[in-house]
């Protein structure tokens, strides 16, 4: 082989690679919990970029293309991109997708079905949204699937009244206090039933 036709197998071997990182956006890596575990291929089935993965996919529908904007959301935690049966945050080691991973969590692939925690994860405490502070009183909070959530009340902190119990399905449940004030202050909390 000449040193013409070595030179210009070179520049095409480069520019191929040049083309396929390129595609991938290195800085969305840093974006991710955990993201440096797989690199670009959280995103695409290489890790040099090229065609996106179930993940990637979702990724591209959440932040425009070359954009630096910040796409981790608790909304592209709770999907299941993959179909594995793990949502993106519990495979990232993020489940509530606030951008802080879980300290010990199994990291496994969130746009390959075939890799998916081997272990239970610990459900993350419900944050509680009030939908409605006046009659009837309701407020809002993200479950678990598989996990027990009771609702319960209190005007003294010392004893406690389950008022309901929600099944966690991985999605957002909301509790109305129908009931007529039985104090002139009531609290409320959502407990996770063990």
């Amino acid at each position: 082989m000449t040193a013409l036709r070595r030179s210009w197998l070179l520049a095409a071997v480069v520019g191929l690679l040049s083309v396929a990182a390129a595609d991938a956006r290195p800085w969305r890596v840093e974006q991710l919990p955990n993201g440096s575990k797989f690199s670009c291929s959280n995103c695409h089935f290489s890790p040099y970029g090229g065609p996106r993965n179930a993940f990637g996919l979702a990724v591209e529908k959440e932040v425009a293309r070359g954009s630096r904007a910040a796409f981790w959301s608790r909304v592209l935690a709770a999907k299941d991109s993959d179909g594995d049966g793990a949502s993106n945050g519990v495979e990232l080691g993020d489940p509530d997708g606030d951008g802080k991973p879980t300290a010990g969590a199994e990291v496994t692939h969130p746009g390959n079905s075939k890799s998916k925690p081997t272990k239970p994860v610990e459900p993350v405490a419900p944050e509680l949204v009030i939908e409605n502070p006046k009659f009837p009183f309701s407020l809002r909070f993200k479950t678990v699937k598989g996990h027990v959530y009771e609702v319960q009340s209190t005007a003294d902190f010392q004893s406690w009244t389950t008022l309901a119990k929600f099944n966690g399905t991985g999605s957002d449940e909301v509790f109305a206090d129908r009931r007529k004030a039985l104090y002139p202050r009531q609290y409320y909390r959502v407990k996770l039933k063990e």
